[in-house]
């Protein structure tokens, strides 16, 4: 319906949705998988190529409880694109309009207009590194700045659909990748399962002490060390505000059948905002069934892509237990920064030889996907805050705007990647960035998403007392490791 000042009614749910239950039907389910690919493949990059095997190298598997504590960000990601899915509002446009001249949307932005360009140019560093290793020449820089254009060029003419069908293929070979070299290595599974669900009750007061022996280590304190991990495992800000773009993107939920789905999100905005609340929402129970079976896209996109993040990042830091750490010989093996990309490959290769090309190959799918999903994502985030909070955003080509934002991240990126290469710490610069948006930021987030949906949207559609508690848990778990930083 047009009038968003009128009682609307809801799309109707997709013929799959509708079938009877059958493998068939589930099958065709994968086809949701979208921007959760999107999401696992910016996720799974750096992080884990470098802190997940020194985690698993330092502190065998007393972290792996990390990788289950991350469900609360993607519990929070759920709330968040639920509301605007039910209501057509996007969430941020509302943190807008409900604080003092949107100053928790300017905060967001502050945020990422700092550590954006970090985040780049710690991934432009070990691309680059990896790339050099990977082809046997060329300087480091020059690689990773090459590939860090070209990235930059296909987002930019390139259509959200070529983005979201490259990063289902990157996220293939990493997961496939990780799960053989795992299989390889023979794991006792038995010992590794329980420490998924020590939460909060395996945390190291020390480094081991053969780490002395290891050359130029220097110990980040084991709290921040953890924090900085658990951001690379969660849904971050980018993600989490980029993800409310790409729902009008897929015309998920209230947006199915609407050509403008950005223009029909600004007039059930207004209407809220003249009525000081939800009216257009429907009360009839078949409507209201409607609106619930139209969030099935969002919950399976969800789950495939924790499930992926989860098995690919348990996996680094299993083979981390196993690979590296003190050797037989009674040598100790722990490179540092991106260097551990070469030696991992190195191990990898006396396992069995043809291993060394498919790690190769992910190491590629995982840098080269996370600084080609971050730029779109990075900019799609960006373009959603700065629309909150001017008109002429709105207005404002998104092409033309994501030209400026790459400019931008650029600009800044390739001078700290440069500083990087003077011997600035990537590992400490990108453990600050990911513990900023990537853990404090969530949480405040999440907080303040779960308080407005619940207080926004009409009582019949707002989350269940369940469901809420489901989601105030999922907020409480990502505030476990914090415990640890204050005491």
């Amino acid at each position: 319906m047009n009038n968003s000042d009128e009682t609307i009614s809801f799309p109707e749910p997709l013929k799959v949705q509708i079938e009877k239950p059958s493998l068939k039907k589930y099958i065709k389910y994968l086809s949701f998988f979208g921007p959760g690919a999107i999401v696992a493949s910016l996720t799974v990059g750096q992080g884990q190529l470098i802190l997940g095997p020194q985690i698993g190298a330092l502190f065998g598997f007393s972290f792996l409880w990390l990788i289950t504590i991350n469900l609360g960000s993607y519990l929070i990601a759920y709330v968040s694109c639920r509301f605007t899915m039910l209501s057509g509002i996007s969430i941020i446009d509302l943190f807008a309009f409900k604080t003092r001249k949107g100053w928790f949307n300017w905060l967001i932005i502050i945020i990422m207009l700092i550590f954006i360009p970090i985040f780049a140019a710690s991934i432009i560093t070990s691309l680059g590194q990896a790339l050099s290793w990977i082809f046997g020449f060329g300087h480091y820089l020059w690689w990773g700045i090459g590939c860090s254009f070209i990235a930059a060029l296909l987002v930019l003419v390139g259509r959200y659909r070529l983005l979201e069908y490259t990063q289902a293929v990157f996220v293939a070979v990493l997961a496939i990748g990780a799960v053989v070299s795992v299989l390889f290595i023979q794991p006792d599974y038995a010992e590794i399962i329980p420490h998924f669900f020590k939460i909060g009750l395996e945390v190291p007061n020390e480094y081991p002490t053969w780490v002395s022996q290891v050359e130029g280590f220097s110990p980040t304190p084991i709290p921040l060390l953890m924090l900085g991990f658990l951001g690379t495992l969660t849904f971050t800000l980018i993600t989490l505000v980029g993800y409310l773009g790409w729902i009008k993107q897929k015309k998920w939920g209230i947006f199915r059948n609407e050509t403008n789905s950005q223009e029909y999100s600004s007039k059930l905005f207004s209407s809220f905002k003249k009525h000081g609340k939800i009216t257009y929402l429907p009360n009839d129970p078949s409507e209201i069934k409607k609106s619930k079976m139209l969030l099935t896209p969002l919950k399976i996109d969800l789950v495939f892509a924790f499930i992926i993040v989860a098995i690919v990042s348990a996996s680094y830091i299993i083979a981390g237990n196993y690979l590296l750490g003190p050797q037989t010989d009674g040598s100790v093996l722990l490179p540092s920064d991106t260097e551990l990309i070469r030696t991992q490959g190195e191990i990898f290769k006396s396992i069995a030889s043809w291993l060394l090309p498919l790690f190769k190959l992910g190491v590629f799918f995982a840098l080269f996907g996370t600084i080609y999903a971050g730029l779109e994502a990075g900019t799609r985030m960006l373009y959603e805050l700065f629309q909150t909070l001017d008109k002429r955003v709105k207005t404002f080509e998104y092409k033309r705007f994501m030209l400026y934002t790459i400019l931008y991240i650029m600009v800044l990126g390739i001078p700290l990647s440069i500083l990087m290469y003077k011997g600035l710490s990537v590992l400490l610069m990108l453990s600050i960035t990911l513990m900023f948006i990537g853990v404090f930021g969530v949480i405040i987030y999440g907080i303040s998403a779960i308080y407005m949906s619940q207080k926004v949207l009409p009582k019949q559609y707002r989350l269940s007392p369940l469901n809420l508690l489901i989601a105030i848990v999922g907020v409480i778990l990502l505030c476990i490791p914090l415990l640890f930083l204050i005491l």
